[in-house]
């Protein structure tokens, strides 16, 4: 169960986001941190959960699954199969590829702009943080993901995002601190809160 795998969430940095993904032999290629003050905090930190994974098109408009599969895994392969068919454009201003990376940071704390990226037919965004399970739940959410383009045969071309939502001291938070996790299961419903938010003063 998730639970058992989530931990009071640290406060980062980039270069320990940075290290965390060469001890475990990740690529740091096209790695993010969302960026954040006090004030959303705790909205970040979970946006991952609430987002999972989003897709856009060569221009950077969102593209939305479109069949009948309920498991994201079983979508996104069939992304990478070219089943085209089965995803749709669902542009909108809310979500694009633009938007998304004007709210992050690479490992050096630089902003990153599409242009920066390699040309793609598809960009895939996805998530993590390593509260969210350390190690086992970075293979599980992301390195998976990046294994499966990586063996695809092209086309269409695929560029994989990874964004951070850990905690971090750039925020206005103490680097190395820890914030209080608690969750709440009931039946298939769990809920989380964060509480005790090590703020720096100012």
């Amino acid at each position: 169960m998730l639970h058992t795998m989530l931990r009071d969430p640290k406060v980062e940095t980039t270069h320990s986001i940075k290290a965390f993904q060469l001890k475990h032999d990740f690529s740091t290629e096209n790695s993010l941190i969302i960026l954040a003050d006090t004030t959303d905090a705790v909205k970040k930190l979970f946006s991952g959960m609430a987002a999972g994974y989003y897709i856009f098109d060569k221009d950077g408009d969102q593209v939305c699954y479109n069949a009948s599969a309920a498991c994201q895994g079983v979508q996104f392969r069939q992304l990478l199969a070219n089943n085209t068919d089965s995803f749709r454009s669902c542009k909108n201003d809310t979500v694009n590829l633009a938007r998304i990376l004007s709210r992050t940071c690479d490992l050096n704390g630089q902003p990153v702009e599409k242009a920066q990226l390699r040309p793609a037919d598809y960009y895939v965004v996805a998530y993590w943080a390593k509260f969210l399970g350390g190690k086992r739940g970075y293979e599980d959410n992301i390195a998976w993901m990046e294994h499966e383009i990586k063996k695809s045969k092209p086309p269409p071309k695929f560029t994989f995002i990874k964004i951070n939502t850990d905690l971090q001291e750039r925020w206005g938070l103490i680097a190395g601190k820890k914030a209080r996790l608690r969750w709440k299961a009931k039946g298939d419903l769990m809920t989380l809160e964060i509480s005790d938010l090590p703020i720096r003063s100012k």
